[in-house]
């Protein structure tokens, strides 16, 4: 990579790049090189999301949070402001991205591109839906983390070009489903975080009923959070100590494969989001809450490896666990594997941030 002072064709100046990026980010300087130059700070607003990809990939340059950390501003600005082609957060919290995309508004021959989620998660109405429209607007073009965000972008501001840098964890050779077959797998699978939002208590319980049924079934889940004790305590109260394993964070792919490798399906009982191409990438379905604000990697749904249950309901939620433990043995599920490996791979991501910065057309898949 090039120092802050050598000129770059193509540049990412952004909040972070946690450490599940780092399969896209290979994928891009390798395509990009020298080319390319890479800005990120330490962590973000909330200070648990860290950037995690090899450091000799990227400059770290600080960041200060404002007015209780509804804001941020990063340094390093001067080192991108002449930049040809530069990528921006999509975030209206980042007082860096409206200065860059200002000042670069009039300066000649220079492209500003903004990259996120193209509506704020509580949808296109709102409050900030308005602001993320107008850091479009400044921009010269939108990178969206999904296929439907792209044709929501369009519907917005359709003499706009957007590509679509899709949402994705690993690179194509390690999506590779685990091939164990259906009749040597007993668990639900839960990976991710362990706090409110996440539901992960409704879970315990969902498993609970399900499991009076099936006493082969067990319960895995995988992450940490600020509910870890919580969720203990009602493991033990339910009796089910014996059932379910806490197996910690795990952030290795082969490490992960192995609980994915005796899973029936996955759950996410709060709102689902990257995890879902994890658990379709590897050939598992996942039962989902219905009425949840969920990530725009939902629409893999659309794949058929999704079984939608109702919202808050632990007798619901053990109904489905009750059906794909009886429908087990079409495991592992490749067609959803194969689905989601031609959307959601690192190289796809890459490929998009790569045609977004060189001003090419991006081939999309059917």
């Amino acid at each position: 990579m090039k120092s802050e002072t050598t000129p770059s064709q193509y540049a990412l100046f952004l909040a972070v790049l946690p450490k599940y990026r780092q399969a896209c980010i290979d994928s891009l300087v390798g395509s990009l090189g020298d080319d390319l130059k890479i800005l990120v700070s330490e962590s973000h607003l909330d200070e648990t999301v860290k950037t995690g990809i090899s450091p000799e990939l990227y400059r770290r340059v600080p960041m200060a949070r404002l007015l209780r950390k509804k804001f941020f501003i990063q340094g390093g600005i001067q080192n991108v402001v002449g930049t040809p082609n530069l990528v921006l957060d999509l975030n209206p919290r980042s007082l860096s991205s409206w200065c860059l995309l200002v000042v670069r508004k009039v300066l000649r021959g220079k492209r500003t591109l903004v990259w996120g989620h193209i509506h704020p998660q509580a949808g296109s109405d709102a409050k900030t839906a308005p602001l993320r429209l107008a850091m479009r607007r400044l921009a010269d073009g939108t990178i969206s983390y999904t296929y439907r965000d792209r044709a929501k972008a369009l519907a917005d501001l359709p003499t706009e070009p957007v590509w679509v840098a899709p949402n994705s964890l690993y690179p194509l050779d390690v999506m590779v489903p685990p091939a164990t077959p259906g009749h040597q797998r007993n668990s639900v699978l839960y990976v991710g975080r362990f706090e409110p939002a996440k539901k992960v208590d409704l879970l315990v319980r969902g498993f609970a009923m399900a499991a009076a049924a099936l006493p082969e079934l067990r319960l895995t889940l995988v992450g940490g959070g600020s509910e870890l004790s919580k969720l203990k305590d009602l493991v033990n109260q339910l009796g089910l100590v014996e059932k379910v394993n806490f197996a910690g964070w795990i952030d290795e792919p082969e490490a992960l494969k192995s609980h994915y490798s005796t899973a029936i399906a996955t759950t996410s009982t709060g709102f689902a989001g990257l995890g879902l191409t994890q658990s379709l990438g590897f050939g598992v379905p996942m039962i989902v809450a219905r009425d949840e604000n969920h990530s725009p990697e939902i629409e893999l749904a659309d794949s058929g490896g999704v079984t939608w249950f109702e919202s808050d309901s632990a007798e619901a939620l053990a109904e489905s666990i009750r059906e794909a433990w009886h429908k087990r043995e079409n495991l592992p599920n490749t067609s959803i594997s194969e689905f989601t490996k031609k959307r959601y791979s690192a190289e796809a991501m890459a490929d998009g941030l790569r045609t977004a910065l060189q001003g090419l057309p991006q081939s999309l898949p059917d």
